[in-house]
C-alpha cells in the first residue's frame, strides 16, 4: 500500500516542509511594485472611485479582491489577506501542474511529482505574488488537463471555449496564449475525447458564447465595461519599446532549474529529430510532442511580448516540467527497476535541481516587507482616510486616497508625464496635496525641477517617508500652509528635535507644541537659537514617530 511505502511519508514530509516555507514568504516577503498597484487599482474599484482614478476593471480585480480591497482598514492586513489568497493559487497550480502530467497523485510517483513541481524556484519567485500572471497559469493548466490530459469530449471543449473568452478579461494579454491553445486543440482534437471535430467544435463555441454573455453581463452590472475598454486602450496606445531582453529572462530558468531546462533542451531536440520523417511521424498524442507545442507557444509568447520581465516565467517554467515529464516518462520505464539507475537519478534530482532551488529560494529570506509595512502603517497613523492624501507613485498605501487621475509613476505612462499629455506630478500635488509623500525608485523618475518642487514643501522623517512641513529661519517667519490640519512645532538643534519655548503662531500664545492650522499663510515667531520647523503630525498623533534613517532605492525591489 502507498501509506507503508517510506518514500511516501518522506516526500509528504518534504511537502509540508514546503507549504511552511511558503506560508512564512508570503507573509513576510518584499511586496513588488506590480502587487501595490493590483491592490489600489482593486481598492478603486471596491470603493467606487473609478471616475478619479485610474484603474483597469480586468476581472479578477472586480470580484473579490475589489470587495476586500474597498472593505480594508489597513494596508497591511489587506496586503496578507490578498497575499494568502495567491498563496493558494500557488499551490492549486502547483496540483494543477501534477495534474497535467496525466500521473495519479495519490500513488508514490504522483507525490514526487506534486513534489518536483513544489520544488520549481521560479514560481517561489512570483508564484505567490498578487498578480493576474497566476491567475492566466491556473487557466492555461486547467484548458491543458480539459483538453489532454483528463478529456471528457463536450464537457473539455465547453470549458475550453469558456477559458478562452474569460482569461483575456482576467488579462488582455491571456489572448496570446489562448487563441493558438484553442486552435491547436480544435485542428487536431485528442481522439481520446472519443468525438468528431465538428461535435468538440459546437461544445466549444457554446462555451465561448456562454462564457462571453457572462463577462458581458458582469461589466454591465457593474458600470465597469467603459472602464475596461479604456484601459486595454490605452495601454495598446502606448508605444513601448522592448527594454528587456527576453534571454536575460531565459536566463534564470538555466541556473534555477538547470535539470528541468536541459531536459527540456533534449525533448525538443528529440522532436526535431523526428520531423527529418516528417509531421505526421514526429506528431502523435502518445507521445510528448504536444507538449512540445505547449512549450513553444509559451516561449513564442514570451519573445513577442514587449516587456519580457522575469515574471513571465510563470507561464513558462510549469510547461517545461510537463514537457520533461512526458519525454522522460517512457524512458524510466526500461532502467528505474535497477537500484543503480534510481541512484544516478535521486543524486541528479538532488545536486541539479534541489540544490539549485535552495540556493534560489532562500535569498526571499533576505527581502522583509518589514519596512514596507512600517511605512504604510505610519502614513495611516499621519493622514485621516477621507481628507489626507498619500502619494508615492505606486500604491503601496491603498486605503488612502492620492493626488490625482494618473496616480502611478510606470514605464508606460512616464512619457506622457515627460510630453505634458497629463497634468505633471507638481500639478497633481499642487491641487491636492497630500500630507505623506513616500519616495521610491519610482519618483527618481522625476526632474530636478519637479523634485524641488517637492523638497520645498515636505521635510524628510527618513530617507523615504517624507510629510509636510518647512523650516524656517532662526527666530521664525512666514510660511503657507497648503494642507489644513495637525502640525508639531519643534526646533532643529545639530539635526536633532528640540522643544520651542515661548513660541507665537500668528501673534497668539502657544501652549502645546501641536497646533491646527489652516490653508494660507500664517507666522512663526520663535525665541529659540535654532531654527524652527513646522511639521505634519495628522489627526491624532502627539509626536512624530522614529522611522530611523530608510532607504527609498531600497523600499522596492525588482527582479532581485
Amino acid at each position: 500500500m502507498m501509506y507503508r511505502n517510506p518514500r511516501f511519508w518522506l516526500l509528504s514530509g518534504g511537502l509540508v516542509f514546503l507549504i511552511i516555507c511558503s506560508l512564512y514568504l508570503a507573509r513576510n516577503r518584499i511586496y513588488q511594485v506590480d502587487e501595490c498597484q493590483n491592490l489600489f487599482m482593486a481598492r478603486v474599484i471596491g470603493t467606487g472611485q473609478s471616475n478619479n482614478y485610474f484603474t483597469s476593471a480586468s476581472l479578477w480585480l472586480i470580484g473579490p479582491l475589489a470587495w476586500l480591497a474597498g472593505s480594508a482598514e489597513k494596508s497591511g492586513e489587506l496586503f496578507s489577506w490578498a497575499r494568502l489568497i495567491f498563496l493558494g493559487v500557488f499551490w492549486l497550480n502547483i496540483l494543477l501542474i501534477a495534474l497535467a502530467t496525466g500521473i495519479r497523485i495519490r500513488s508514490p510517483k504522483g507525490c514526487f511529482i506534486l513534489f518536483m513541481a513544489a520544488s520549481l524556484a521560479p514560481l517561489w519567485d512570483y508564484g505567490f505574488e498578487i498578480r493576474h500572471d497566476n491567475l492566466i497559469l491556473m487557466g492555461l493548466l486547467l484548458m491543458w488537463w480539459m483538453g489532454r490530459t483528463s478529456p471528457r469530449g463536450n464537457t473539455s471543449y465547453f470549458i475550453l471555449g469558456l477559458l478562452t473568452i474569460v482569461l483575456p478579461f482576467v488579462a488582455f494579454k491571456s489572448l496570446a496564449y489562448v487563441i493558438p491553445l484553442s486552435l491547436f486543440f480544435l485542428i487536431l482534437p485528442p481522439p481520446a475525447h472519443k468525438l468528431s471535430r465538428k461535435r468538440l467544435s459546437a461544445s466549444w463555441f457554446m462555451g465561448v458564447v456562454v462564457a462571453f454573455v457572462l463577462c458581458l453581463l458582469i461589466y454591465t452590472f457593474s458600470g465597469l465595461w467603459g472602464v475596461y475598454l479604456s484601459a486595454i486602450r490605452g495601454v495598446n496606445a502606448t508605444p513601448v519599446d522592448k527594454i528587456y531582453n527576453p534571454w536575460i529572462t531565459l536566463m534564470r530558468p538555466f541556473t534555477q532549474t538547470p535539470l528541468l531546462f536541459g531536459l527540456t533542451a533534449v525533448a525538443l531536440w528529440r522532436l526535431g529529430r523526428n520531423l527529418r520523417y516528417g509531421l505526421r511521424a514526429a506528431f502523435e498524442w502518445e507521445n510528448h510532442s504536444p507538449e512540445c507545442v505547449l512549450f513553444l507557444i509559451a516561449l513564442g509568447v514570451l519573445f513577442i511580448n514587449p516587456t519580457p520581465f522575469p515574471y513571465n516565467l510563470v507561464n513558462l517554467v510549469p510547461f517545461a516540467f510537463i514537457l520533461s515529464y512526458r519525454f522522460l516518462a517512457p524512458l524510466t520505464v526500461r532502467f528505474m527497476d535497477k537500484p543503480r539507475a534510481q541512484a544516478l537519478c535521486l543524486t541528479a534530482i538532488l545536486l541539479i535541481h534541489l540544490v539549485p532551488f535552495v540556493n534560489a529560494t532562500r535569498r526571499h529570506v533576505d527581502w522583509s516587507n518589514r519596512r514596507q509595512r512600517v511605512l504604510m502603517s505610519s502614513a495611516e497613523a499621519l493622514t485621516d482616510p477621507v481628507r489626507d492624501p498619500v502619494y508615492d507613485a505606486i500604491g503601496m498605501v491603498p486605503t488612502r486616497r492620492s493626488v490625482g487621475f494618473y496616480w502611478y509613476l510606470h514605464s508606460l505612462n512616464i512619457q506622457s508625464f515627460a510630453e505634458n499629455k497629463i497634468p505633471s506630478v507638481p500639478q497633481m500635488l499642487d491641487a491636492n496635496p497630500p500630507a505623506v509623500f513616500i519616495p521610491s525608485y519610482r519618483t527618481d523618475w522625476l526632474s530636478n525641477v519637479e523634485m524641488e518642487f517637492i523638497k520645498k514643501r515636505y521635510i524628510p522623517l527618513s530617507d523615504d517617508f517624507w510629510v509636510l512641513g518647512q523650516i524656517l529661519p532662526i527666530g521664525g517667519g512666514s510660511f503657507d500652509v497648503v494642507h489644513s490640519g495637525r502640525y508639531q512645532l519643534f526646533g532643529l538643534h545639530n539635526g536633532k528635535r528640540q522643544p520651542i519655548q515661548n513660541a507665537k503662531m500668528d501673534r497668539q500664545a502657544l501652549a502645546s507644541s501641536v497646533v491646527e492650522l489652516g490653508r494660507g499663510r500664517h507666522n512663526l515667531e520663535s525665541n529659540s537659537d535654532f531654527p524652527p520647523a513646522v511639521v505634519w503630525i495628522g489627526p491624532a498623533l502627539e509626536h512624530l514617530p522614529d522611522l530611523g534613517t530608510g532607504n527609498h532605492n531600497g523600499l522596492f525591489v525588482n527582479w532581485y
